[in-house]
């Protein structure tokens, strides 16, 4: 089936900073993930993406910087589409029980964010192994198309 044909998903796309970095530093994985991302109506981040993204873009621009686009209309554009989770009590005390212990905070931040949807959650768009292991022992759909 080609790209364009692919069936539109239903339900709440969770999509962390490791996801959201392939669109705007070009690696394998980037057109994957973008064709995706478009498959879904609702998508949905934490407000520490935020933070993370643009620091990673940054830390990238000097690693690789024939990598990087200039994502600013990208980046405003996700912002302004995506549901933002802020990062309330809920959201820590969900987070300080994510499983297992070496998973990272801002990674159980993420996982925790996602939670916060329910049953409106589909799955959670990530590269991180941590993350998508922590997502795995909890039973949530991990997306990370090559």
């Amino acid at each position: 089936m080609a790209d364009a044909e692919r069936p539109r998903r239903s339900g709440i796309l969770y999509v962390d900073t490791s996801a959201l970095l392939k669109l705007l530093v070009r690696e394998a994985e980037s057109k994957a993930i973008e064709i995706e991302l478009l498959r879904w109506d609702k998508l949905a981040t934490s407000v520490v993406t935020e933070v993370e993204l643009p620091r990673a873009v940054a830390r990238a621009r000097e690693d690789r910087p024939n990598a990087v686009i200039d994502g600013s209309v990208v980046l405003q554009s996700i912002f302004t589409s995506a549901a933002i989770v802020p990062l309330g009590p809920h959201i820590i005390s969900g987070a300080r029980g994510v499983g297992p212990i070496h998973v990272g905070a801002l990674d159980a931040i993420h996982v925790a964010s996602a939670r916060s949807f329910g049953s409106e959650l589909a799955a959670v768009a990530t590269y991180d192994k941590r993350m998508q292991n922590a997502l795995a022992l909890i039973d949530i759909e991990v997306l990370a198309p090559a």
